[in-house]
């Protein structure tokens, strides 16, 4: 198998996990930034 395939596929694995995590963990009370207004889209609005 090739080795250059772990170097192209590394980044986009790691960058994938750090943004799901990113969307995933607990926001801050009233946070203005754009993860949590991604966090919002994907589990909806924090007043239902």
């Amino acid at each position: 198998m090739p080795e250059w395939w772990l170097e192209a596929v590394l980044p986009g694995v790691v960058f994938t996990l750090l943004f799901i995590i990113w969307i995933a963990l607990p926001s801050r009370p009233d946070e203005p930034d754009i993860g949590s207004k991604i966090r919002m889209l994907f589990k909806g609005h924090k007043d239902d």
